[in-house]
């Protein structure tokens, strides 16, 4: 999924996750429109370290993070795989 950011994100929603034993998983970039934004990333994406990503703010740069999940969604491991690109 790409997304032009141009507010803050508030709230996600995942949806067609596959059952538990199963793995799904997705990629998502977001660009940046040169202001400062937040992500309110849903208490079940487990960062490395327990610590979620700030997002970038430079205009049309992109971060690209990758989730997964092989627990139903009940929680989604969460990496980052670039930021400022």
């Amino acid at each position: 999924f790409e997304v032009s950011l141009n507010a803050n994100i508030t709230s996600l929603s995942l949806s067609n996750v596959q059952s538990s034993g199963r793995s799904s998983s997705f990629v998502l970039i977001l660009t940046a429109d040169g202001t400062a934004r937040t992500v309110n990333w849903p208490a079940s994406f487990l960062w490395p370290s327990g610590t979620a990503p700030t997002v970038t703010s430079t205009l049309n740069k992109k971060d690209v993070f990758v989730f997964f999940t092989i627990d139903g969604g009940t929680s989604w491991q969460a990496f980052t795989s670039g930021q400022n690109l």
